[in-house]
C-alpha cells in the first residue's frame, strides 16, 4: 500500500503542475446509448467505456474492458484457457472461456445458446465503445444473463490504410493491417493480424491469426450491417497450475504433467452475422441472423479422455419491434437458437492420440419471447418486462462395440423459464436521478459442463440450472466535467454451479451444484474532466459473495471482495500518456476457504507520440506493463486438485509499437 500512496501523491502533484502549463484535452461527450436494452432511460446498472480512434490502444482484451466496477476479468496470459470474466460473481466458475455472461459484438451474439463465450477473436484495437449491463437480465436476454457485455467497433476510420507492428518481452510479436473505406452511405473495414509469443512461463507459447470484416450500409429507412470474424490459432500451450511450493521454487516453470502430456489447444473459428434495422409505421424493427463454427482440439494432462476433439456449430435469429408515444415506450421480441456439439475424446498417450473413449453429439435448442414496457413522465419512469424461454437439450451417444458404431438416445430434457423484471427511475434534477430495479436470471449448465460426467459417458443428470433474483439501488449524476454513479446490489442464487477436480483427472474440470449463495455489494464509478491536466477515471467494488451448502457456509472461490482502479489520460500536442493502477484484494482459492491468494497492486504506463520521419508520419508507442515488478497471479484455478491453484503472471514487460497510416 505504501507504493500505492506514493504513486497517488505523485499523480496529484503532476495534475497541479500540468494544470498551469499544458494544453487543454479535448473530450467528446459520452452519451449512454442503451443499445443493450433499447430503452431511453433504463432502471439498470450500466457502465460505458468509450475509445477514440487515435488514443492509446489496449494491449489485450482485458485492458479494453477492465475498467468497470463489478466486473472481474483474468487470465490474459494463458491463451489455451482464454480470458475468464465474471460480473458480480457470475461466470467465476469458468475454467476456460466465459460462462454466464452474454457477449454481443456489433449487434451479433458471440455467446452460444447454452451460455459459453470466447473473446479471443474480438479485434480489441477497433473497439469504439463497450456497454456493461450488470443488472440481472434474463428478461431481455434469456439464458445465462448474469451480465451482458455489448461491444461496438468503429464503422468509419479516418485513415484509409494503416500498418503496424509491435515487439515485446518474452518474444511477443504482433503485425496488423487495417483498411477503411467510406463512400456515401456505405463503409467498410477490414483488419488482419498475426500475434505470437514465447510466453513468460515454460510451455506457454502461442500463435494466432485473425481476420475481421465489417460492412455497413444506410438506405432511406434501413440500416444494414454485415460482419465476419475468422480466427486461427494452430497452437496455444497450457503451462498448468502450480502449487505454492512450485511457485516459490520457480514461478516461470510449467507443471511437469502438462509438459509430459503436451497440454495445449488448437482452434479455428468462423463467425458471421447480418443485422438489419428499419423503420415501419408501427415502430422500429431490429433483427439479426448469425452462424458460427468452432473447430477445437485440446490436449489435457491425463490419459483417459485427455485428447479432445470438438466441432461446434451454433446459429440463431432475433427479431424485435419497439415504439414510443408521449408517455409510453414498449418493445416486444423473439429469438430462436440452435447449437450442436460433436464431441469426441481419446486417450492422450503423452501427447499422442490414442483410442476413442467418448463419441457423442450434444444439442441445445432454445426459443424465447419477451415484452418490455415503460411509463414515462417528466419526474419518473416505471418499467416492467416478462420473458418466456424453452430449451431442448439432448445427446446422441455413439459407442464402439466390436468395431461397429451403435447409436442410442442417452439423454433428452426440456427446460422452461419465466423471467420477470420491474424498475423505477426518479429524477431529482436534470442531471441527477435515483433508480431501483428487481431482476431475474437463470443459467443452465453448458453442454461441456454436462458432458464432464464424473460417472462416465453421457450427461451428468445431477447438474441443475442455477436461478437468481435480486435488486439494484442506484444514484447517478452527469455534468459537464464530472459524472459518477453509486450502486448497491443484492442477489440471491439457488443451485450455484461450481467447478472442481478429481484425483486421476487433474486438469479436467467437473461441475456440481452448491446450495445457495448471496451476493451483496456496492459499486462506484466516476469520471472527472480536469481540463488541461487530462481525464481521471476511477472504479471501486466492495462485495460479499457468500454460499451455504449442507450447513457449511463460506465465500465463493475465485472472486476478490474488493478492487479499485484509477486511470489518468493526458494529451499534450502529439504526445499521449496513459497511466493506470489497480489494487485487488485477496481471494479464496477453494470453497473450503482454506487457501487465500494474496492481494496485489498492479500499474501500467503507456506513451504514444506522432513523429514525422522523412515525410512519413509514424505513431511510436511504448508500454511498460507491471511497472513495479509485482509478483501476482494471472489466474487462480479455483478448487484445483492437489492445491495447484496458481498461474503466476509476468513480471515487468516492455512493448514497443510502430504504426504508419496513408
Amino acid at each position: 500500500m505504501s507504493r500505492f500512496l506514493v504513486l497517488l501523491i505523485f499523480l496529484i502533484f503532476q495534475i497541479n503542475l500540468f494544470a498551469i502549463q499544458r494544453d487543454t484535452l479535448s473530450l467528446d461527450e459520452v452519451v449512454l446509448k442503451s443499445t443493450l436494452i433499447n430503452q431511453t432511460n433504463p432502471a439498470l446498472s450500466v457502465s460505458e467505456i468509450s475509445y477514440t480512434e487515435n488514443e492509446i490502444k489496449a494491449v489485450n482484451f482485458q485492458d479494453a474492458i477492465d475498467f468497470s466496477a463489478g466486473l472481474w476479468i483474468t487470465n490474459s496470459e494463458n491463451q489455451a484457457q482464454d480470458n475468464r470474466m465474471s460480473i458480480r460473481g457470475f461466470g467465476s466458475r469458468s475454467a476456460f472461456g466465459i460462462r454466464g455472461v452474454k457477449i454481443i459484438l456489433d449487434g451479433i451474439p458471440l455467446t452460444t445458446p447454452d451460455g459459453q463465450s470466447q473473446v479471443d477473436n474480438i479485434p480489441f484495437e477497433l473497439i469504439e465503445n463497450i456497454e456493461v449491463l450488470k443488472s440481472l437480465s434474463s428478461t431481455r436476454y434469456g439464458n445465462a444473463s448474469g451480465g451482458v457485455v455489448t461491444i461496438n467497433t468503429f464503422s468509419v476510420l479516418t485513415d484509409k490504410i494503416s500498418i503496424g507492428t509491435l515487439i515485446g518481452s518474452h518474444g511477443h510479436k504482433k503485425t496488423q493491417g487495417t483498411y477503411s473505406s467510406s463512400k456515401g452511405s456505405s463503409s467498410t473495414i477490414i483488419n488482419v493480424s498475426q500475434q505470437e509469443s514465447d510466453g513468460y512461463r515454460d510451455h506457454s507459447s502461442y500463435l494466432n491469426k485473425s481476420l475481421f470484416f465489417k460492412h455497413a450500409t444506410k438506405f432511406q429507412n434501413i440500416n444494414l450491417k454485415f460482419n465476419l470474424l475468422y480466427f486461427d490459432s494452430p497452437y496455444a500451450f497450457d503451462p498448468g497450475g502450480l502449487t505454492i511450493e512450485s511457485v516459490d521454487e520457480n514461478r516461470s516453470q510449467a507443471r511437469d504433467r502438462n509438459v509430459l502430456y503436451n497440454s495445449q489447444e488448437s482452434v479455428k473459428q468462423l463467425q458471421t452475422g447480418l443485422a438489419l434495422d428499419w423503420n415501419t409505421k408501427i415502430g422500429q424493427v431490429n433483427s439479426n441472423i448469425y452462424y458460427c463454427n468452432r473447430d477445437f482440439v485440446g490436449l489435457l494432462p491425463f490419459t483417459y479422455g485427455g485428447y479432445v476433439e470438438l466441432d461446434r456449430d451454433f446459429s440463431g435469429a432475433e427479431f424485435s419491434l419497439k415504439n414510443r408515444s408521449k408517455s409510453f415506450e414498449w418493445m416486444i421480441g423473439t429469438s430462436i437458437q440452435n447449437q450442436a456439439d460433436d464431441r469426441k475424446r481419446f486417450e492422450n498417450n503423452e501427447g499422442e492420440k490414442g483410442v476413442k473413449v467418448l463419441d457423442q453429439i450434444e444439442s441445445f435448442k432454445s426459443f424465447g419471447v419477451f415484452a418490455l414496457g415503460s411509463y414515462n413522465k417528466s419526474k419518473y419512469s416505471i418499467q416492467a418486462g416478462l420473458r418466456y424461454d424453452r430449451h431442448e437439450i439432448s445427446l446422441d451417444d455413439y459407442i464402439l462395440d466390436i468395431g461397429i458404431d451403435q447409436q442410442y438416445i442417452d439423454y433428452s430434457k426440456s427446460l422452461s423459464a419465466f423471467s420477470p423484471s420491474l424498475g423505477f427511475v426518479y429524477s431529482l434534477s436534470k442531471n441527477r436521478e435515483l433508480y431501483i430495479n428487481y431482476g431475474y436470471a437463470y443459467e443452465t449448465p453448458s453442454l461441456s459442463e454436462l458432458s464432464a460426467n464424473p460417472n462416465g459417458t453421457g450427461f451428468n443428470e445431477n447438474l441443475f440450472p442455477m436461478i437468481s433474483s435480486g435488486f439494484d439501488l442506484g444514484f447517478r449524476k452527469k455534468s459537464q466535467n464530472l459524472s459518477y454513479s453509486i450502486t448497491a446490489f443484492y442477489i440471491d442464487t439457488k443451485d450455484e454451479i461450481v467447478r472442481y477436480e478429481l484425483e486421476g483427472f487433474e486438469g479436467m474440470n467437473f461441475y456440481r451444484n452448491l446450495g445457495t449463495s448471496k451476493r451483496l455489494g456496492a459499486e462506484l464509478e466516476a469520471s472527472y474532466n480536469l481540463g488541461k491536466p487530462g481525464l481521471l477515471n476511477a472504479s471501486y467494488t466492495q462485495a460479499k459473495y457468500k454460499f451455504e451448502n449442507q450447513g457449511v457456509s463460506g465465500d465463493l472461490a475465485g472472486i476478490p471482495k474488493s478492487n479499485f482502479s484509477l486511470e489518468w489520460l493526458y494529451v499534450y500536442k502529439n504526445l499521449d500518456l496513459k497511466l493506470d493502477l489497480k489494487y485487488v484484494n485477496s481471494l479464496f482459492a477453494d470453497n473450503n476457504n482454506g487457501v487465500k491468494a494474496p492481494s496485489y497492486l498492479l500499474s501500467n504506463i503507456a506513451l504514444k507520440n506522432k513523429v514525422n520521419f522523412k515525410g512519413v508520419l509514424l505513431d511510436i508507442g511504448l508500454h511498460i506493463r507491471n511497472l513495479f515488478d509485482e509478483k501476482y497471479y494471472d489466474n487462480i484455478r479455483a478448487n484445483a486438485f492437489g492445491n495447484r491453484f496458481y498461474e503466476p503472471a509476468s513480471l515487468r514487460q516492455f512493448i514497443l509499437s510502430i504504426k504508419t497510416s496513408f
